[in-house]
């Protein structure tokens, strides 16, 4: 048996469009359209689907999160698609971590939404080939971003990091280095500074995350 679709978007041409031409295809047994919540619950509370596409002129981004929280909280089975108009990353993570399945861009090809509703069925998630490209910039400029904060450590203060990451007081680490312990201090601070922690333990992490230490 084929699954059920409910389309929850605006406008209602778009959607009456997508609708048709995804009966046609014969990927859905049924394929519903909702342009308001109420008719949305009344669907969901009579039929559920197994697919729900929630589009992002339908409803804001901030609404969107609690009404994702609150469908995966109601109907735990159904797979929630969002058509978004290119969400920043952040935002697209957020609605992962709130339950979605699967994040398309609203200039995604009908051929895309076919793969991510294989995917789905699969039991596996999906992310539009646009969005992945800038995760990609993403994290291609945090990494940049974090060897340039790196780069900008003095020889000195990365010695003081490193006997940080070893667990030695301000004072341990003054003898060691035979600098007064107001210049132990002074990089401390600078370094707290250079790589965006607010304390000792941020710097552990900082440092082993990036591989500074062994």
């Amino acid at each position: 048996m084929k699954p059920n679709l409910i389309i929850f978007d605006e406008p209602v041409f778009y959607t009456e469009g997508l609708s048709k031409l995804l009966t046609e295809s014969r990927i859905f047994d049924v394929v519903n359209i909702c342009n308001n919540q109420e008719t949305l619950a009344d669907h969901l509370n009579f039929q559920p689907p197994e697919f729900l596409m929630l589009g992002s002129n339908s409803i804001a981004l901030t609404e969107m999160y609690k009404l994702v929280q609150e469908l995966v909280s109601q109907h735990k089975n159904i797979k929630i698609i969002v058509i978004g108009n290119f969400y920043e990353v952040g935002d697209i993570r957020k609605l992962f971590e709130k339950g979605i399945k699967s994040y398309l861009d609203r200039t995604c090809g009908y051929n895309e939404f076919v793969k991510s509703i294989a995917a789905l069925s699969s039991s596996l998630v999906y992310i539009c080939d646009s969005a992945k490209e800038r995760m990609m910039d993403f994290l291609s400029h945090k990494q940049v971003h974090q060897r340039h904060q790196i780069e900008c450590l003095t020889k000195r203060e990365t010695e003081v990091l490193k006997l940080i990451c070893d667990g030695l007081s301000s004072k341990k680490i003054c003898e060691k280095l035979f600098i007064s312990i107001n210049t132990v201090e002074t990089h401390r601070k600078k370094i707290l500074m250079k790589l965006n922690v607010k304390n000792s333990a941020g710097v552990v992490k900082y440092a082993m995350e990036n591989h500074m230490i062994s």
